[in-house]
Order: C-alpha cells, then structure tokens, then sequence
C-alpha cells in the first residue's frame, strides 16, 4: 500500500513539472493550466456521413471512436466494412468528380483491397454516381473516356425516343 501512494505522489509530481512557470515578455511567472476536458470537434453527431470506402451511410455518431481520453478527435471508423478514416473524407460532400479524384491517388495504395467491390458497386449505382465516377476516374486514368456525361444523357435519350418510335 505505502509503494502504491510513493508512486502515485510521483506521477502527480512529474504531471506538476509538465506545467512548469513559464515567463511573459515582462517577466512575470505565470503557469499555464492545462485543459482538463476537450470538447469534441463536431457538434452535428446527427449529421449523415457516407463512408468513402463502402459508401454506407449513416449517423457521425456511428462513426466515432472512443478511446480513453475520450474520443478519436480526427479518425472515424466506419461500422459497415471496419475501415477508418479521417474526419474530413468522412464530411466531405462529393460530386461524384470529386470522389472519382480522391479514389483515383487512394488506389495506388490499396483502395480496391480495401472495400467490398459489389456492395460498393450496388450503392454507387443506388445513388446514381456509377456513369459519372467511372467516366472520371478513366479520363484520370488515361484511357479513351472523351464521352461527357450530358452527350451520354443525349445519346440514351435518342435511343428512348427511337424504341418509343418518336423519332426515326
């Protein structure tokens, strides 16, 4: 019992000589306090977030990480496919570009092992982003995508117009 409270008052000890007297241009002692409690940084945890890896979407607070000093102020860990990520990739709003150019440097890294393909590829679908992003990522990629979206728009419409005999 007396080696537990000789360590205890040691940690306190080495807790006091990390805030030690720090002195203002004038000279003056002043002791910075340290905080005590930090607020978590996002106050929206209703906020809906979509993962970038399995594009599951839900609440921030499903996301969040708890750890002993509270919780993960950067990382979120997405409670679909398990993979974490930062804050910001996880608030962002992306067109479907701008996803399609964070995937695209992401995939020399592992972005494909990462996520489960045909979950990814079935909500990708649902939210209506497949044509957009892969039209994106190829043209950033290299291969033959000189094909905008709206001619592709055009040329369906025209293909509908021609089964619906509205057009010849």
């Amino acid at each position: 019992m007396v080696a537990s409270h000789r360590k205890y008052k040691r940690e306190q000890k080495a807790q006091d000589d990390r805030l030690q007297t720090v002195l203002t241009p004038e000279g003056r002692r002043v002791k910075e306090a340290r905080p005590t409690h930090v607020d978590f940084v996002y106050k929206d945890l209703d906020m809906i977030c979509m993962c970038p890896f399995c594009l599951y979407e839900a609440p921030m607070q499903k996301y969040i990480i708890a750890t002993k000093q509270g919780y993960h102020r950067g990382l979120g860990k997405c409670p679909e496919c398990g993979n974490m990520m930062r804050f910001e990739s996880l608030t962002a709003e992306w067109t479907p570009e701008q996803y399609a150019e964070w995937v695209y440097p992401y995939a020399t890294s592992g972005f494909w092992q990462k996520i489960p393909y045909k979950t990814w590829q079935e909500r990708m679908r649902k939210i209506g982003w497949s044509w957009r992003f892969w039209a994106r990522y190829k043209q950033l990629k290299g291969e033959g995508a000189e094909d905008t979206y709206e001619a592709h728009l055009q040329r369906e419409q025209e293909e509908w117009a021609k089964k619906e005999g509205y057009i010849e």
